[in-house]
């Protein structure tokens, strides 16, 4: 059944690949069907893997397969075969996210296998493959089964494990939920760092969610940064009268504190939203041979998955992005490799913006990396508008007085308008001068307020591809300098 499956599922991208020019041109998608999260973003082999929940046969969900892809820059993406497919009796149900790490000149991938468990039912466990970067051979049991949680736990939530290494031995973070229905954080470690596939045994609960930031807390991550260690979550059935800077339904948040090792207790100082645009969700991080922490998520929200009719693929990843603090904030930038492809288009300086939109010589496109410095002290509104063309447009507003961040794609050519807007609270602060760096790929916009102390993501899948002017506008008079760059890719 597994080389069947998985032949199977390697066979139909192949011969079903979507060409490239009808696909991000530098961001990670799939080669045809479904992506949602991304999965054991790490470097192995001298390349950085990026696995992602994958379904070649629909753009719809369906039993997770993990898709595969490579790169040297996050900006050229190579794809590679199917990774694996719901093929074992422990995942038949699906195999469904997790991470991958280097062991032993290997790659270690674990991940969720779901299995039915009487009826309807079913039950989440962790298991492992073992593979060279392209091939794959799965344990043959799961690692962890969903009874070795600490007592009152779901046996139907438990998922999505997070690899790392600490003074020689393997850990997997874990994301869990108690009969209480509030999530909570698991760390196991590996008992033999010689057998992976050897007893885990559990370590300690990392965090626990008191109910005011969701339920069920996915897709785990940790990492420390100057000091400061950061868990990473992404809560479901969040309620937005709980806390303003989140969204309802599913969010992705960091919670920022500090943290002595394992054994030892996680002391959670302060959160954060990762993103506050209409898609994004899933984030993971790894760390670069220089020692960047590099964030890579799903550019999508659960809530929102409706693909174009006779689109060939569906779901894509966000840019990858540099982590760094300013003061106590966690902080976005694009990678730097993105700033070495840029390429002077034109620049204006002294802009002014009042009133009536502003078309500016130059100033155009669906593939750019643009960076505006404004003069917004006698200014209380400034926005763009984008993706423009024959009525429709998509625009992202900044309201200063209220301080709010507005999205809205509304008329960018979708047809469910009432999921096509977001308004939330400005988190970086903006006195006299708003900075601003907005980077359009083909079917997605993302923007970096502030330097990167907000960052708010969308994608347009709807939008024709001639639908490309840009538009500025203002209430009160701003003033704008600007740079557009193309990108050499």
């Amino acid at each position: 059944m597994e080389h069947n499956t998985l032949s199977r599922a390697r066979t139909y991208e192949a011969q079903h690949r979507t060409p490239a020019e009808y696909r991000p041109l530098f961001h990670a998608a799939p080669p045809v069907g479904w992506c949602n999260d991304p999965n054991g973003w790490s470097c192995f082999g001298g390349q950085y893997h990026l696995f992602y929940q994958y379904y070649p046969y629909d753009t719809v969900w369906g039993p997770m397969h993990w898709g595969h892809t490579v790169t040297t820059d996050f900006l050229h993406w190579q794809d590679r075969p199917c990774a694996m497919a719901p093929d074992a009796p422990f995942d038949a149900n699906g195999c469904f996210s997790g991470g991958a790490i280097e062991w032993q000149g290997r790659q270690l991938l674990l991940y969720t296998g779901v299995m039915p468990e009487g009826g309807k039912k079913e039950i989440q466990q962790q298991c492992l493959a073992i593979g060279d970067g392209v091939d794959y051979h799965k344990a043959d049991a799961p690692v962890i089964s969903c009874d070795e949680q600490p007592a009152g736990a779901s046996r139907k939530d438990f998922r999505d494990p997070f690899l790392f290494k600490q003074d020689g031995m393997l850990y997997m973070l874990l994301g869990g939920r108690g009969f209480n229905g509030h999530g909570r954080l698991l760390l196991y470690r590996n008992a033999r760092p010689d057998d992976p596939k050897a007893k885990w045994e559990f370590v300690q609960v990392m965090a626990e969610n008191d109910g005011s930031l969701g339920s069920m807390w996915e897709c785990p991550g940790l990492f420390t940064l100057e000091g400061k260690t950061v868990l990473v979550i992404s809560p479901q059935f969040v309620h937005q009268a709980a806390d303003d800077r989140y969204h309802c339904g599913n969010d992705t948040a960091a919670i920022i504190g500090r943290w002595g090792g394992p054994g030892l207790p996680f002391q959670r100082q302060a959160d954060q939203p990762l993103d506050s645009g209409l898609d994004f969700y899933a984030p993971q991080t790894m760390q670069t041979p220089d020692g960047r922490r590099v964030l890579i998520g799903w550019m999508q929200n659960w809530d929102h998955c409706y693909p174009p009719e006779d689109a060939p693929w569906y779901g894509q990843m966000s840019l990858p992005r540099e982590l760094f603090w300013q003061g106590d904030t966690l902080c976005q930038r694009p990678v730097r490799e993105l700033d070495a492809v840029r390429r002077l288009r034109t620049e204006h300086r002294g802009v002014e913006v009042d009133g009536q939109p502003v078309a500016l010589e130059g100033v155009a496109g669906r593939v750019l990396d643009c960076e505006l410095t404004v003069d917004v002290t006698e200014a209380r509104r400034f926005g763009v508008r984008f993706a423009c063309g024959q009525g429709r447009w998509a625009e992202l507003r900044l309201d200063l007085d209220d301080g709010l961040l507005r999205l809205d794609r509304r008329h960018a050519g979708g047809y469910r308008d009432a999921l096509e807007l977001r308004e939330t609270p400005l988190l970086a602060p903006v006195a006299d001068t708003l900075r601003l760096r907005m980077v359009l790929d083909r079917y997605s916009a993302e923007f970096f307020l502030q330097d990167g102390q907000q960052v708010a993501s969308m994608t347009l899948y709807n939008a024709a591809p001639e639908d490309d002017g840009i538009t500025f506008f203002a209430r009160g008079k701003a003033r704008m300098d600007l740079r557009l760059y193309d990108l050499a890719l």
